[in-house]
């Protein structure tokens, strides 16, 4: 007994029963006939072929039902989001993320602006810096005073007037010069290394430290015995 079987030229599925097309995708098909010897008396050639036939053919339709199933995906995306929705969330995204990052420089910008100006006075040790007001005289020099009524100057130091300092941040290609000028123009040196002290024929007294480029000179105490205690009060013993 034969069996008509129909192998389809466009997806090569094998069909049977209906001559005209595919089963599986619809195009027509060609009268290709494959004649089958009597059940039952296949040799086993014919089995084989046969078997790979068949696997081949289950190995199509999973194939097949796989495209189908991201056809069916593709299909379902695409009818609930059409490009142009996509298109524009994107650029809403990008647009959100462009605010946030003008947002942020311009919080920032904010924030340094409102923060002080930190002076010149900053560099001076604690016990000076809590006691001076300080005007700027530029970007690198200010003038400050420590009040008569300053623990500071207690017992008459300055004999009973403010305390003026005239405080600089030296650059490095400058330190060494300030001090060598202070160091030739006489006076008596307490400290001569990285932190340079001395008190001027005038009883002022001049303090340098080389490492960070302070350097201030104060008005006249009553002696260098004065001067000594103030040095030793305001913590600028070496």
């Amino acid at each position: 007994m034969s069996v008509a079987e129909l192998v389809c030229q466009y997806c090569s599925h094998r069909n049977s029963g209906n001559p005209a097309q595919c089963g599986h995708c619809g195009a027509p098909l060609p009268a290709v006939h494959r004649p089958s010897g009597p059940a039952g008396h296949a040799g086993p050639a014919e089995r084989v072929v046969a078997g790979v036939e068949r696997a081949a053919s289950a190995t199509e339709s999973v194939v097949a039902g796989a495209e189908h199933a991201v056809g069916g995906v593709e299909k379902l995306v695409a009818g609930q989001y059409p490009r142009w929705q996509w298109v524009a969330s994107i650029a809403g995204i990008a647009i959100m993320v462009l605010v946030l990052g003008v947002t942020v420089v311009r919080s920032c910008s904010t924030s340094l602006a409102s923060m002080p100006d930190r002076g010149v006075e900053q560099a001076l040790p604690g016990q000076l810096r809590a006691a001076v007001s300080c005007q700027r005289v530029d970007s690198t020099a200010e003038n400050c005073v420590i009040p008569a009524a300053d623990p500071l100057l207690s017992g008459g130091i300055t004999g009973g007037k403010d305390l003026t300092l005239s405080v600089a941040l030296d650059p490095p290609e400058r330190r060494a010069d300030a001090v060598r000028n202070w160091r030739t123009a006489g006076g008596t040196v307490l400290a001569d290394g990285v932190v340079f002290v001395a008190i001027s024929p005038t009883a002022t007294l001049r303090y340098a430290n080389t490492l960070v480029g302070l350097r201030f000179e104060t008005g006249a105490f009553i002696g260098r015995a004065a001067a000594q205690t103030f040095m030793a009060r305001a913590g600028l013993t070496p």
